[in-house]
């Protein structure tokens, strides 16, 4: 018996957010669900806003269509809120290039350029990152970080 080639995918699936304050795609695997902002649930915790996260400044449009992306990597999860129109686009391999390490610095919580059709058409974001950008930003928002933090200085 012959063992099993390993599959090596030639495409991925982003979903894309389209808004005024740009393109982005996150690799739709990550994506555990996506919920209109009103019914996200009144005890939990508020969203965070994706793109405060990439330090995109933004005044989203109150017409805007806002989701709320609930993101599962490695069995954790994350609720970002995101605004504007939401597709799914097929993106091969070879259509997704890694930025530069100087452009990376710049931006760590994008991964790569997605070219489709031959036109540069949106940032890809790392689900991964972004997972630790979110968890770094709610710690130093809870009040119980800034107590024990207050706490270990005196």
């Amino acid at each position: 018996m012959r063992p099993q080639a390993e599959r090596v995918p030639t495409s991925t699936t982003l979903l894309t957010i389209q808004g005024s304050d740009g393109a982005w795609g996150i690799p739709s695997s990550a994506v555990a669900s996506v919920q209109r902002l009103d019914s996200h649930g009144a005890d939990a915790e508020p969203p965070l806003d994706l793109l405060a996260l990439l330090g995109v400044p933004s005044q989203p449009d109150a017409s805007a269509n806002s989701r709320v992306l609930v993101l599962e990597v490695h069995g954790l999860r994350v609720s970002l809120l995101v605004h504007g129109t939401l597709h799914l686009a097929e993106a091969a391999v070879s259509e997704l290039l890694p930025l530069p390490a100087a452009v990376q610095a710049q931006t760590p919580l994008i991964s790569h350029l997605a070219v489709i059709n031959g036109k540069a058409a949106l940032f890809v974001v790392s689900p991964e990152r972004l997972l630790q950008a979110a968890h770094s930003a709610s710690t130093a928002l809870s009040p119980d970080a800034h107590a024990s933090a207050r706490g270990s200085s005196c």
